[in-house]
């Protein structure tokens, strides 16, 4: 193999990176370098995906982030008002002492709902940047065996890389 037989190659940027030779595909990874006969390749495949998994994780916190920030306040409210009745029908006996800390204990934890709410708010937002952001995945088959090299966001330059691998493979001297 003559080292100046190189088509084109596509640069991952995490140190990895695919090269199309004439005859073969080479992936160079940070610790590692696999080459690949064109001949051993039986597809190419690339496509732009969204996973709606992510969609469907974004909705999901959505809903428990207005669900716990609107059950807050009158949480807090009603935990006061029981507080408030307890204390002022009893003394200080132990049952109503232990009443008494328990309402307080759930107002204090229901105060914490809104920072919670807006977290879970902040992660739903994230799943759907990524969502929208989706993936450009490049699919290589060889016979019952497949590798799938997947780039975030929408990546033209690995769509023109698949093109060219497609083109080698349909060439007639890329089985040689």
């Amino acid at each position: 193999m003559r080292p100046g037989d190189l088509q084109t190659e596509f640069d991952f940027g995490s140190g990895g990176r695919l090269a199309l030779y004439t005859n073969r595909l080479e992936l160079h990874g940070a610790d590692a370098m696999e080459s690949v006969p064109l001949a051993h390749l039986a597809s190419v495949r690339v496509a732009f995906e969204r996973d709606p998994r992510k969609l469907r994780w974004a909705i999901a916190l959505l809903l428990a982030a207005l669900a716990l920030g609107a059950a807050s306040g009158p949480l807090q409210g009603w935990m006061a008002d029981l507080s408030a009745k307890v204390s002022a029908n009893a003394g200080r006996e132990s049952l109503e002492a232990v009443l008494i800390a328990c309402f307080s204990a759930i107002g204090h934890l229901a105060r914490l709902f809104v920072p919670i709410a807006w977290i879970l708010a902040g992660g739903a937002a994230a799943l759907l940047a990524f969502y929208w952001l989706g993936r450009t995945t490049l699919t290589f088959s060889f016979g019952a065996a497949e590798r799938a090299f997947p780039v975030r966001g929408r990546n033209r330059l690995l769509v023109e890389f698949a093109e060219a691998v497609a083109e080698q493979l349909a060439s007639p001297r890329s089985g040689s």
